[in-house]
């Protein structure tokens, strides 16, 4: 699944690892992983499709390749990141042996993906509301694929196409539910319910964000009548 490109405010927004705050690396590093720690956090979050492909049962020929030269490409991007922070360390290879969750995400992609759990967290912060429906997209892109991986080759199926599990996810995350797709194997029905959860908790975050802003400007004329 290709990643989309963030909002810029997003990057910005995004808190770095503890490490890049540490006054014992240098500058240099410290920027590297201000800068890029989003986007590998990002990174991690659009490939969830990747990691439960082995899950699914999907064994379609044509997804094979696809597959694989996913995982290998993620696999040298961890890799590379991993080497440029041990250049600009100034540790050399003892900088690897601080940091075994890096080394074990080259091997094992999946791992990467609770270090992105801090993105998540990031996303209730107040006033960014762009950064989680963003992040809640890059989500629910992930349910239609992973729905697609349980349900194309299942019997009885009528999510058999990826454009049909697109749709699915759409119409099941914003709760609209026209019942035209719906999943058969428990794998893509669980799939459902966390979708459904997405879906419910954006509903919520959107309707409070607005709520707050109209609160927040009623109370800013309100202050400003009083000051005349």
């Amino acid at each position: 699944m290709r990643m989309s490109t963030p909002p810029a405010d997003l990057v910005s927004a995004v808190p770095t690892d503890d490490e890049a705050k540490s006054s014992s690396f240098p500058s240099a590093f410290n920027a590297y992983v201000a800068k890029t720690q989003a986007w590998l956090d990002l990174l991690a979050l659009s490939t969830i499709w990747l990691v439960l492909a082995i899950f699914t049962g999907q064994r379609e020929i044509d997804f094979i390749p696809i597959w694989l030269g996913c995982r290998i490409a993620i696999s040298v991007i961890y890799a590379i990141d991993l080497i440029i922070r041990s250049r600009l360390s100034g540790r050399g290879w003892r900088y690897p042996l601080s940091r075994l969750d890096l080394v074990i995400a080259v091997v094992i992609p999946p791992v990467r993906i609770f270090a992105s759990m801090r993105l998540l967290r990031q996303m209730f912060r107040r006033g960014n509301l762009a950064q989680f429906m963003f992040v809640a997209l890059i989500l629910m892109l992930n349910a239609g694929v992973v729905v697609w991986e349980f349900e194309s080759l299942a019997p009885n199926s009528n999510i058999t196409t990826l454009g049909n599990a697109l749709w699915w996810s759409v119409v099941t995350v914003t709760t609209v539910g026209y019942g035209d797709y719906t999943p058969v194997t428990l794998g893509g029905r669980l799939t459902a319910v966390a979708l459904l959860v997405l879906g419910l908790v954006s509903l919520a975050v959107l309707t409070a964000q607005i709520a707050s802003s109209f609160l927040e400007q009623g109370q800013s004329k309100s202050t400003d009548v009083s000051t005349e």
